[in-house]
């Protein structure tokens, strides 16, 4: 299984996905064999090394008017936890 490509016989239809981080590589494939046969879950290694943007302030040629992340407890929880269970609506 690759890290990037959804599992499952309809590789569109994701229902849960498992974050892991990269620190804990014996969880993640834990989890990658607990849930290999559910067509449904994905497990993925976290890919994110830290924020792109270092400060908090708008900039002049800024278009979006809210922050597009919704998930915001995720990197929290990987941090905390080694982990991040979300569940994909749609």
């Amino acid at each position: 299984m690759t890290i990037d490509t959804p599992i499952g016989k309809d590789a569109g239809v994701i229902a849960h996905l498992f974050i892991v981080s990269r620190r804990e590589p014996q969880l993640f494939d834990y989890l990658a064999r607990e849930f290999a046969s559910e067509d449904d879950v994905q497990v993925i290694l976290d890919r994110r090394i830290g924020e792109r943007r270092k400060t908090g302030g708008t900039y002049p040629n800024e278009r979006r008017r809210a922050d597009r992340r919704t998930l915001a407890h995720v990197p929290r929880q990987v941090g905390t936890l080694g982990y991040a269970f979300v569940r994909v609506d749609g």
